[in-house]
């Protein structure tokens, strides 16, 4: 297979370390701290490094893949496994992009609903944000990048802010280490599944990446600097919080915003969620423009025409799940999907492009032995 996108539409492989990083950071990291103690407790900062490493072994396994062909997941599943079932296991991956989107977009409604604006009804909020993502992605790719490079860039100072927390924290919550079994570690880091998603978007927009197979480095870094802002915010929030506390706060990391003062300013958690729309928008620009990659390429269709009917279910599914129950369940079927997607569908296709190649090698070298038998 040979990419056919034209240069101009194409970004510098260093982007890819903003477009894996801004998908990894949306609205988990605001809430995640309360999840990731069920297993190992407070030693599940630990948990946070094993969920990076292997998130870094699947990244490669990506790129493995898409070296070897050259193209997209779209081309790949067609390739490998036909028009039809290879169509249709593209609509369920493009699927999966659109309850991603809808997942980050339905939270951050929720806490600006909660936060700020706990009058307003859920479809007047969702309304405010569609015009975004609409010009966003209807942009391009390039355009998509940029916000997420403005998503990485701007919110970075606020990571300061972590460090007032911590004169009311105690360090000793921390110890002792290693006081837990292995599978409390590994059920922690099945815990940080949703906060670690997004970097297998990679496999719908490789093509538009120049020399995408130099490109990996910055994937690979743009994971790790992830997992040190996590690894930041949950040893902050566990010496900050009891466990029991921890517990029963849905988003720890605005509720330690709350104490930070500020003298010209006495609500800084607002700022805080404003800005935020920053960091959210990179996640859902690339889960929608995935999505109606995926569906314009299966189907032959403008992509317009799917980006609209992508923002008008957005709208409608976010009016239905109405309430903190059915958004945390849509969370964690979320999480459970990226789960078996990540780390289930993505070794299964990369040993299915190993073993094709390995048999196509075969051949090859069988026909050029025929030749010299006769």
């Amino acid at each position: 297979m040979h990419n056919t996108i034209k240069e101009e539409n194409q970004v510098s492989p260093s982007f890819l370390f903003f477009l894996v990083h801004s998908t990894q950071i949306g609205v988990g990291i605001l809430g995640f701290q309360r999840y990731i103690i069920k297993g190992a407790g407070y030693e599940a900062w630990i948990s946070i490094f094993l969920a990076a490493i292997s998130v870094c072994i699947l990244l490669a396994m990506v790129f493995n893949i898409l070296i070897r062909e050259n193209s997209d997941i779209v081309d790949i599943h067609r390739l490998y496994f036909g028009k039809y079932l290879g169509g249709a296991l593209t609509l369920a991956a493009s699927a999966y992009y659109f309850i991603f989107a809808l997942t980050i977009y339905r939270t951050y409604v929720e806490i600006l609903q909660i936060w700020m604006f706990p009058q307003l009804e859920t479809w007047i909020v969702s309304l405010v944000y569609l015009p975004i993502i609409y010009y966003t992605v209807s942009g391009g790719f390039r355009v998509v990048t940029g916000i997420a490079f403005f998503g990485v860039m701007l919110p970075l100072p606020l990571v300061l802010a972590l460090i007032y927390p911590l004169k009311y924290g105690h360090l000793n919550n921390l110890f002792p280490l290693f006081d837990h079994t292995i599978w409390e570690f590994l059920i922690s880091t099945k815990m940080m599944t949703f906060e670690n998603l997004g970097f297998e978007s990679v496999l719908f927009f490789y093509p538009f990446i120049k020399n995408g197979a130099t490109s990996q480095k910055w994937g690979q870094l743009g994971i790790l600097f992830s997992a040190f802002l996590y690894l930041c915010t949950a040893l902050v929030s566990f010496a900050y919080f009891s466990q029991g506390q921890l517990m029963h706060t849905i988003w720890p990391t605005l509720t330690m915003a709350k104490i930070i003062e500020i003298p010209f300013l006495q609500r800084f958690e607002y700022i805080l969620i404003a800005l935020w729309l920053l960091v959210v928008l990179p996640t859902i620009a690339v889960s929608v423009w995935c999505t109606i990659r995926g569906f314009s390429k299966t189907f032959n269709k403008p992509p317009t025409v799917f980006l609209i009917l992508v923002l008008i279910a957005l709208l409608g599914f976010s009016i239905f799940f109405d309430d903190r129950e059915t958004i945390d369940q849509l969370n964690t079927r979320l999480s459970m999907t990226g789960f078996y997607f990540i780390y289930g569908y993505i070794p299964f296709l990369f040993l299915y492009s190993l073993i094709r190649a390995k048999i196509k090698q075969k051949k090859a070298q069988k026909e050029e032995r025929e030749p010299t038998l006769s």
